[in-house]
């Protein structure tokens, strides 16, 4: 396999000898929501027939939807996961749901894994995970969707969680976005200390982000390729196209620079409410939306925030220019998408909320399981 020199580098700080590479032509984005006779050909041209169990976004939600996290690295997704499964109490699936031997299970079922600080209750997973291909193949043959035990599941795999659902209980996508080259310093950042994770680089910590930004280990266009279902080799206007598609027909999209905004509309879409301990359930919610979950703030000395202009901030932009243009697009359906859940009150979560953990307990008239007191040792 032919391996690129300085994969993608802007001409002006790529090596002179290097062949100059043809501009790339930026894509008419589609304006958010506003289908022209043109934009309904496009829709026709790019049908996302591999992701048909998903409900398009203004499809009117039903209580059998499934709302499917999509994981960005990087982009406030571990905040959002703890406010949903650590805050409201819900059943994730994820892949914590096969630690403690739960992979080795025959039947699906909500389980509760060892797992947070003694003394602390266990969050209630399904014991299948969603974030690995092998994964999701298991938990399609256990009849996951048609179980109805999850409330929420969180994936990286858009296409292959597709086939976890069924004609019975549709897939609603949603998910955190952040700016393109943002992204790209915390993640520079991250590896560099974040031993647990499988793309854990200790030797970067000797590295500038201008050596990561021309280097092999950088991502490229990350969500453009996720998005278009090309993971290798040259990405086209084609694939922005692609992305674009899907973002407009089939997420709820949420911005990181707008936590408490987007955390806010995702409870009002998906009708979420208090339903264990509302006191507590909102002291941990503002907990997390004001500090973060997966944070490398404490890191000291500061770290590099190239400006645009710069440099690094120019070589990692040419790493990112059709998610820059994605991006671009985002920002404005995340002011369309408001329509969603206009006449909500920003409070809908404390809205009618009730308490199964309160001595009486109250329930909510269409009935809620409350977790299991299972405490970690």
């Amino acid at each position: 396999k032919k391996k690129k020199k300085v994969k993608s580098a802007p001409k002006k700080y790529a090596e002179e000898d290097e062949e100059e590479e043809e501009p790339r032509q930026a894509v008419d984005i589609p304006q958010p929501g506003q289908l022209s006779p043109e934009e309904l050909k496009q829709q026709e041209a790019i049908p996302l027939k591999e992701l048909k169990r998903f409900k398009d976004s203004w499809g009117e939600y039903s209580p059998s939807d499934v709302p499917v996290f999509w994981h960005i690295p990087k982009a406030g997704g571990s905040t959002i996961k703890d406010i949903l499964g650590g805050c409201h109490r819900f059943v994730m699936a994820s892949e914590f749901g096969v630690t403690d031997g739960h992979h080795k299970d025959k039947k699906i079922a909500v389980v509760y894994p060892a797992g947070g600080n003694p003394g602390q209750d266990r969050s209630p997973f399904v014991n299948v995970d969603t974030t690995t291909v092998d994964g999701i193949a298991r938990a399609k043959a256990l009849g996951f969707a048609d179980s109805g035990l999850a409330d929420f599941v969180v994936t990286p795999f858009i296409y292959e969680a597709n086939d976890l659902f069924t004609k019975t209980a549709n897939g609603r996508l949603f998910t955190v976005f952040r700016h393109p080259v943002e992204r790209a310093i915390s993640m520079f950042y991250y590896i560099q200390v974040a031993d647990w994770e499988p793309t854990y680089k200790p030797e970067l910590k000797s590295w500038t982000l201008e050596q990561y930004a021309t280097s092999d280990i950088i991502e490229n266009n990350w969500m453009t390729r996720q998005l278009s279902n090309q993971l290798g080799g040259d990405l086209t206007e084609d694939n922005l196209k692609v992305a674009l598609e899907v973002i407009r027909r089939k997420f709820l999209v949420g911005l990181m620079s707008e936590m408490e905004t987007t955390m806010g509309r995702f409870e009002k879409f998906f009708r979420w409410k208090y339903h264990v301990n509302p006191t507590n359930q909102e002291k941990c919610r503002v907990q997390l939306l004001s500090g973060g979950a997966n944070s490398n703030s404490k890191n000291k000395p500061k770290k590099e925030k190239p400006k645009p202009g710069d440099k690094v901030y120019e070589l990692l932009a040419w790493q990112n220019n059709y998610d820059l243009q994605l991006y671009e697009y985002i920002e404005a359906l995340f002011q369309e998408q408001e329509a969603f859940v206009n006449g909500l009150p920003d409070d809908f979560r404390l809205m009618d909320a009730t308490c199964c953990k309160c001595s009486p307990p109250t329930f909510p008239p269409e009935g809620f399981e409350c977790p299991v007191p299972v405490v970690n040792t």
